[in-house]
């Protein structure tokens, strides 16, 4: 058999070698189909490739875990070890495929009463980053490119890295930041 060439710009070739060519065969595997990414780590464990031999490709490879996804999440969560309640409670709050749809998210919006102004919101509303001491309406508009839009993100950014990103004086991000977190700490 030839070597399996991915792609000729990739810089590692992905090729398997004889025990686990052996491995997939012995299983009625087609070691081609493996490289292509045709059997999941699933697939591979359901025909009986040993266990090692089956994760040491999916890693390698970046096999998928399975082709389906009826339950496949559920048992895939029960078997990872270290998982809390709360962890697999969202799991399977979020095997149900619509519960990332923008339709279903809208629909619901529609639905549920908008709280009034006079009505206690959940949580306190941002402060604007311009309530921040020295940062004018300007300031504001370089700070909202790095996503930095309140006060409280303000307080918690890494400074170097937004000064370097809107190419600002550190020194100014700096202050900036310290006045943050003195307003949002009162």
């Amino acid at each position: 058999m030839t070597e399996h060439v991915v792609d000729d710009t990739e810089p590692t070739v992905r090729t398997l070698d004889a025990d686990e060519r052996a491995s997939l065969e012995d299983a009625g595997i087609e070691p081609d189909a493996v490289l292509e990414k045709e059997c999941s780590y699933r697939t591979l464990l359901d025909a009986g490739v040993e266990e090692g031999v089956a994760t040491a490709l999916r890693r390698r490879l970046s096999l998928p875990w399975s082709f389906e996804s009826d339950g496949d999440l559920d048992r895939r969560s029960s078997e990872i070890r270290g998982l809390g309640e709360e962890e697999r409670a969202w799991i399977a709050a979020s095997a149900d495929e619509e519960w990332q749809a923008f339709e279903a998210a809208r629909s619901r919006a529609e639905d549920e009463p908008t709280p009034s102004d006079e009505e206690e919101r959940p949580y306190p509303r941002p402060t604007p980053v311009t309530a921040v001491t020295a940062v004018g309406p300007d300031d504001a508009s370089r700070l909202a490119e790095a996503g930095v839009v309140s006060a409280e993100r303000l307080a918690t950014i890494d400074a170097t890295a937004v000064a370097r990103a809107l190419e600002l004086d550190i020194l100014h991000v700096r202050t900036w930041r310290h006045n943050a977190r003195e307003l949002v700490a009162d």
